[in-house]
């Protein structure tokens, strides 16, 4: 249904230069603004999420041990996730801790979630560029959720990806 809104001058020209300089028009880039808020920022603004350049978010991961990093995204997998689908849908399921992976990745920028059944079974992968401590982080940190789930799971890590490949 279409609807009206009233969107100031200032905004409405930065809206308008920004759908230009990504070969689109205005409503399509207000519409995945909109969605991209609907599907994950408003339960972002929930959990006070943060938002750091790469090269600080990086520069904070490599400071950290392995060790640490794994005890913290333990820590972390066992409270967000679930204060996340909590928020979002409810129980903390293989479905919901998905709908949240595929959200981060695609809202939250946090890698790109790729899922496949193949010959060798079902496996998610989340593949990113910012190392592999940020791989450790993450597949502890949703490795824990899927314990919550109890979902049996085992990971693979390396440098650059993440695998989830689920009994």
């Amino acid at each position: 249904m279409p609807r009206s809104f009233r969107i100031d001058e200032n905004t409405l020209d930065i809206l308008e230069a920004e759908a230009r300089r990504r070969h689109t028009s205005p409503s399509a880039l207000l519409n995945q603004f909109l969605t991209s808020f609907a599907e994950y920022g408003r339960f972002a603004d929930q959990m006070c999420a943060l938002s750091l350049s790469r090269q600080t978010f990086s520069e904070i991961l490599n400071a950290t041990d392995d060790e640490s990093l794994v005890k913290a995204a333990e820590r972390a997998g066992k409270s967000a996730i679930p204060a996340y689908v909590g928020a979002m849908r409810g129980r903390v399921t293989l479905e919901s801790i998905r709908d949240l992976v595929d959200r981060l990745s695609k809202h939250a920028h946090l890698f790109e979630f790729n899922e496949k059944q193949d010959n060798f079974g079902k496996h998610w992968a989340l593949l990113h560029e910012l190392g592999p401590k940020w791989s450790i982080f993450l597949a502890y940190y949703f490795g824990e959720a899927l314990k919550m789930a109890n979902v049996r799971v085992r990971h693979e890590v390396s440098d650059r990806v993440v695998v989830f490949w689920f009994d």
